[in-house]
């Protein structure tokens, strides 16, 4: 064969590599593209998945409250404005249920007037509460002393009370910042407070609320055995709790005193009634989870209840008990 034959034949081989090759490189490129459009594409159906499951459990939140205000304007309404209780249809905790989409709610009410309200230490009965403050963490097995650090960032002054503190310990930190000298706005400013220990806030905050009011009522009907007993030192710790115990209904101040009478010194500061209530629940729909606590005022004259505040953050503990056969 002809060098120039050789010649041609090789050069048209080289030509059909290069071209197998181009047609090789141009197919990579086209599945490397397939395959990023397709990721990209999964991730924004994920996305809008997402999305579209928190918006859906937003929505059953929202939901959850609605049931807790009719629950509370029914009682109001239907049961009569004179007493609350632990035994009202509002008080019972709302069993796990399923969703139509999937996943599940769970709620709770939470009597307000039935737990020690921080602010209530700047009110015009501010050093009563401090002691009674002092006395529930006592009971506790936590430093009183925590007490002074709470009235010091909820009171108006710069006065220093007992081991509390104020803006002379609070500007040395790093970062600096100022006592507040002003009703708390939410539980977690605790975490603020000079020295202050995590467990110490986990033992103490399922007896205190933050309310915008500084001078509530504690209601006896719904009251814990902590409580109880902090309100005077002429209270006894077993007297708090068999009061506790027991299933409370009483429909006025007076009766509750003739039947408990060491309570008559603290006759002014006591109701049946309650005006704040918390609902908290928690909604699952596919793989979003949502926590929604919802602070409701009643207005104790007309029944009708105003949303002061919503919390996303608060984790939901169930009072929910199941037993399990073995």
């Amino acid at each position: 064969m002809r060098p120039q034959a050789l010649k041609q034949i090789s050069s048209a081989r080289q030509q059909r590599g290069l071209a197998l090759i181009s047609v090789l490189l141009v197919v990579a490129i086209l599945v490397a593209l397939s395959t990023q459009l397709l990721s990209n594409h999964n991730l924004v159906v994920s996305q809008h998945q997402n999305s579209f499951e928190q918006n859906q459990a937003l929505q059953y939140a929202y939901g959850a409250e609605e049931l807790a205000r009719q629950l509370l304007f029914d009682d109001f309404s239907i049961s009569g404005p004179g007493v609350d209780h632990l035994q009202e249809p509002w008080a019972q905790p709302v069993l796990p249920f399923k969703l139509d989409k999937g996943g599940y709610l769970e709620a709770q009410v939470r009597d307000l007037n039935g737990c020690f309200n921080i602010n209530s230490l700047a009110g015009m009965a501010g050093e009563d509460n401090l002691k009674r403050l002092k006395r529930l963490l006592q009971n506790l097995d936590l430093d009183p002393g925590l007490a002074d650090l709470i009235k010091d960032w909820v009171d108006a002054d710069q006065g220093v009370t007992g081991f509390g503190a104020e803006d002379n310990a609070y500007l040395g930190l790093s970062p600096p910042y100022r006592a507040a000298n002003q009703n708390m706005r939410h539980i977690s400013e605790l975490l603020l407070l000079q020295n202050i220990q995590f467990e110490d806030i986990s033992a103490v905050t399922p007896h205190l609320c933050v309310l915008p009011t500084s001078n509530n009522k504690i209601n006896v009907n719904t009251a814990n055995p902590s409580l109880l007993y902090s309100l005077d030192s002429g209270i006894s710790i077993d007297s708090a709790q068999g009061l506790a115990d027991s299933e409370r209904g009483f429909v006025d101040v007076s009766t509750f005193i003739d039947a408990n009478p060491e309570f008559e010194i603290v006759r002014p500061v006591l109701a049946v009634t309650s005006e704040y209530f918390e609902m908290h629940a928690k909604v699952q729909v596919g793989e979003s989870t949502m926590s929604i606590a919802s602070l409701f005022f009643r207005n104790e004259e007309t029944g009708e209840l105003t949303l002061i505040q919503r919390d996303f953050a608060k984790v939901f503990q169930s009072k929910i008990e199941i037993e399990v056969d073995r």
